[in-house]
């Protein structure tokens, strides 16, 4: 019991120059580190330069191997080992999470190294880059777009490749998120009321996406859009909007006869056509 309480007692201090010991040893290990690493960065040796980039790369290390060879990229260009040089400094950005960057040197890769046995990994991970930097679909797309062209592109060129199966289901996400965009923008306007602006949207949405799981029900909230507009217009605009009303109807029905819609969708159609025949003529 007592060597116990003498332990317990002791624990603490033992701890506080403990602790300090071992962070004057990271510390020392840093500072060596660094200072070795700056001998590396001001060696003029070339190839011993190389090689540690190299090193570094395959160890994990990319921040410190891009330094590097970003350096030997201009030393070595047009020289037999310039190929593999910018190989690695392609993916050095790639495997830092710069994918734009990354993006422009895969292509770049493809454009000075034509002949390369590489120039099919190049053209994948160029458009996958592209996929990689695709944000949420709350936001901007553009970059969305240029990753479904570049796995097009890639398809296209390289139809044989085991990566197109990878390709098409990349590409399948991304337009999954782009009609997840373009949904939510339609119904953003029906929510807020400007019926007028959602039933243009639902119908462009079909449009661009024809194969939308929700198809039914954005072809209902049509006809009810038409009609909450038809129904709040003036007077003057009124005979238009309700006959759209009723061809957003035959649309439905003619696609979906037997739709949880129908019975809503053909009141509201009626109600169209009663109007329509007791509107006065101009």
């Amino acid at each position: 019991m007592p060597v116990a309480h003498h332990f317990l007692m002791r624990k603490p201090f033992m701890g506080f120059f403990g602790t300090r010991s071992v962070l004057a040893c990271l510390l020392t290990m840093a500072l060596l580190s660094c200072d070795s690493y700056n001998k590396i960065l001001k060696n003029p040796n070339l190839t011993f330069k190389y090689g540690k980039a190299k090193e570094f790369y395959l160890q994990g290390e990319y921040f410190k191997a891009q330094p590097l060879l970003e350096e030997l990229v201009s030393a070595y260009r047009g020289s037999e080992l310039s190929e593999s040089i910018y190989y690695y400094y392609a993916y050095c950005d790639f495997q830092m999470g710069a994918y734009l960057t990354a993006a422009y040197h895969f292509k770049q890769f493809n454009q000075l190294f034509p002949s390369s046995p590489k120039v099919e990994e190049m053209d994948f991970m160029y458009a996958y880059c592209m996929y990689m930097d695709s944000p949420t679909y709350a936001l901007d797309q553009s970059n969305s777009i240029k990753a479904i062209e570049g796995l097009q592109l890639f398809v296209n060129k390289h139809p044989n490749s085991p990566r197109v199966d990878q390709c098409n289901f990349i590409i399948e996400q991304l337009r999954d998120k782009m009609r997840l965009k373009a949904y939510e923008a339609a119904m953003l306007f029906y929510r807020m009321e400007d019926y007028r602006a959602s039933a243009v949207s639902l119908k462009q949405l079909l449009v661009e996406y024809p194969d939308l799981a929700d198809r039914e029900k954005i072809k209902w909230l049509i006809i009810e859009s038409y009609y909450k507009l038809a129904s709040n217009s003036i007077e003057s605009k009124k005979a238009n909007r309700f006959e759209q009303v009723i061809l957003a109807q035959e649309a439905l029905e003619e696609e979906f006869p037997n739709s949880v819609y129908m019975a809503q969708s053909r009141a509201m159609a009626l109600e169209a056509k009663a109007y329509l025949t007791k509107a006065p003529t101009t």
